[in-house]
């Protein structure tokens, strides 16, 4: 069925509709399904503003159903949807969002971006031929130039974009060199009290210290190129920062205006940014007194030094999240590419940051190709007494893209469609002459449920995430009962 629009004439000025659609169109997951931070398309909005009337669409924090979505698409009337998902295990939901705003108006222009689009945007062009432009890459400049291409104010931007059905081109990706010339995000599109007062999903290790709070991502890219991380693909290695006054100023706004009493850092490495950027950020929080509590959803555990750990604590860090992969120096060195020199010495890295009042959790990674099974057991082993707060074991994924993905891809150890792998951390997808992938997923599920939920452990995993003893049976429960394959 055809909506009409109600389009006025031509010189009315040009709107644009940025959104994100309900992951639950594909499949209602309490595992893998969260609500995403509106701040990634109020960005968007700030930098485009000037050139066309933005609106802000979050069919997913507002469990819309298609019809609700295309009403508000047909009541906005844009001559342009931006469409953003994050991950492809959801893809079908952003083909399905982009069908139905052709079915609104198929005048309608359709730009479709983030990590799926990035990785892999001639599949998304091959299975929507709705989508008229992937953005590949980092999307603020690449938006702009589009944009003006579009009303005939510009050219064709010459990368960042992937495009055509019949004659497919794809651009070189786009980065932003320089983040200082962002804007801050308008947070008036969106109700944005509404996602601050909340965590992303109900169970959540990353659980905000404080409410209201705010998710920061001030820096992108990360050097160390571990061999299942697609952050070297969509960011790049370089590690870009914004200005640490910036970043002060922006919290300092947020927190006048929203009263935010707490930080989620959601960098991919904070710590190499240029010119000893973490040490001058988290400085500029303690010299102008900020007082906000934080936690950082990823951290390099082995670059904390003694003074670092000091400013961190002052600074108002609660917690932090960090990367270790694996118990097993072989694997950490050949397979995963983790620069970590000396694994013996990250319990007593641990402890130190449990001295300052910072709780650790910590995130490993079994199944790699070319991993033996008691390499396996060794990590599992390692995460049990590396002393961290709690524990995250997932299966190797072979994302696309990604070094782990070619590895797997040479050795004909992939089980799944090897052009395009499934995405989902609880289940194993490469497989050995020595364990399966059936193997790889029990013992995951298994042994994470048996470190983490020793009786005097039940204390501090509550304080850190906020749950409740039911909701902790409940999330165990559902691990046990999704171990399907």
């Amino acid at each position: 069925m055809i909506i009409e629009t109600q389009h006025s004439s031509d010189t009315r000025r040009k709107r644009l509709l940025l959104a994100y659609p309900n992951m639950r169109w594909h499949k209602d997951d309490s595992v893998t399904l969260w609500n995403l931070d509106p701040t990634t398309l109020c960005l968007l909005a700030a930098v485009v503003k000037d050139l066309v009337e933005v609106k802000v669409l979050d069919a997913q924090f507002h469990n819309m159903d298609q019809e609700a979505f295309k009403a508000e698409i047909a009541a906005f009337a844009p001559d342009y949807v931006g469409l953003s998902l994050l991950t492809s295990e959801y893809e079908q939901a952003l083909y399905r969002a982009a069908r139905l705003v052709k079915e609104v108006d198929h005048a309608i222009t359709v730009i479709a971006g983030g990590v799926h689009v990035t990785t892999m945007p001639e599949h998304v062009l091959e299975c929507c031929p709705s989508i008229d432009y992937c953005v590949v890459g980092e999307g603020e400049h690449v938006l702009r130039e589009l944009l003006l291409h579009l009303q005939g104010r510009g050219p064709l931007p010459e990368k960042g974009l992937a495009f055509g059905h019949d004659k497919l081109v794809v651009q070189q990706q786009a980065m932003v060199d320089d983040l200082s010339v962002l804007p801050w995000p308008d947070y008036e599109l969106v109700d944005y009290a509404a996602y601050i007062e909340k965590p992303q999903r109900s169970f959540t290790s990353n659980m905000p210290p404080a409410y209201p709070y705010v998710r920061m991502v001030t820096t992108r890219g990360c050097p160390f190129g571990c061999t299942f991380c697609q952050v070297e693909t969509i960011a790049g290695r370089r590690v870009r920062t914004r200005d640490p006054v910036d970043v002060v100023d922006q919290l300092f706004f947020l927190k006048e205006r929203y009263g935010i009493g707490s930080i989620v850092f959601d960098e991919d490495n904070i710590l190499l940014g240029e010119n000893d950027y973490a040490r001058r950020l988290f400085q500029e929080m303690i010299d102008r007194k900020l007082e906000l509590k934080w936690i950082a959803s990823a951290f390099a555990l082995f670059l904390i030094t003694d003074e670092l750990l000091e400013l961190m604590k002052e600074s108002g860090c609660v917690g932090i999240n960090v990367a270790i992969e694996s118990g097993n120096e072989r694997v950490l060195k050949e397979i995963v590419n983790k620069p970590i020199k000396n694994l013996a010495a990250i319990p007593e890295i641990i402890a130190k940051v449990q001295a300052k009042g910072i709780y650790c959790i910590a995130n490993f990674i079994i199944g790699f190709p070319g991993e033996t099974w008691d390499e396996i057991r060794e990590t599992v082993a390692f995460a049990e007494r590396c002393g961290a707060d709690y524990v995250k074991i997932y299966a190797a994924v072979p994302l696309y893209k990604t070094k782990l993905y070619y590895l797997a891809k040479e050795q004909g150890l992939l089980v799944c469609n090897e052009a395009i792998p499934k995405v989902d951390w609880r289940y194993g997808q490469i497989t050995s002459k020595e364990w399966t992938t059936k193997d790889v997923s029990i013992l995951r599920a298994y042994e994470w449920d048996r470190i983490n939920f020793a009786p005097h452990k039940i204390e501090r995993l509550l304080e850190i995430t906020g749950a409740t003893e039911d909701e902790l049976k409940t999330v165990r429960k559902n691990t046990r009962d999704n171990l399907v394959w």
